[in-house]
């Protein structure tokens, strides 16, 4: 139970559900030094994934869905440098998880191919240890 304190009223909050070990917060430093940090937070019917180069920021936004190995996208708010990584990454955690990815990306400059695989492939390293527990 959390009890907050607000003028008179007491606002009592009964956590039901265990939270431990749905959310993730990573650094991953490229090999050509570009920094970003990934926050990942899981749910019964989803997640949403956060990459931002160097701070948190809000950048693009894309939502996918999965069912019956078919993804449904749409761009939320549409990353100017990167679009087509943004959607590539949201697509593929939807299937991988089959279920609802909001994606947000953040970059600083646009990226080669070979920083976009290993961003992916550390988002993906971090799916399949969470969808083996």
């Amino acid at each position: 139970m959390i009890y907050i304190s607000y003028c008179t009223k007491i606002l009592t909050v009964n956590l039901s559900e265990p939270h431990e070990g749905n959310y993730i917060e990573k650094r991953i430093t490229l090999k050509s030094n570009r920094v970003f940090l990934l926050k990942f937070i899981e749910f019964h019917n989803g997640c949403f994934v956060s990459l931002s180069e160097d701070l948190c920021k809000i950048g693009g936004v894309h939502v996918s869905v999965a069912s019956n190995n078919r993804t449904q996208s749409a761009r939320v708010i549409p990353n100017i440098r990167d679009p087509v990584f943004t959607k590539t990454l949201s697509e593929k955690i939807s299937l991988m998880i089959n279920g609802i990815v909001i994606t947000n990306f953040n970059n600083k400059s646009p990226m080669s191919l070979p920083e976009m695989q290993e961003i992916m492939n550390e988002v993906l390293k971090l799916l399949e240890v969470k969808t083996s527990d």
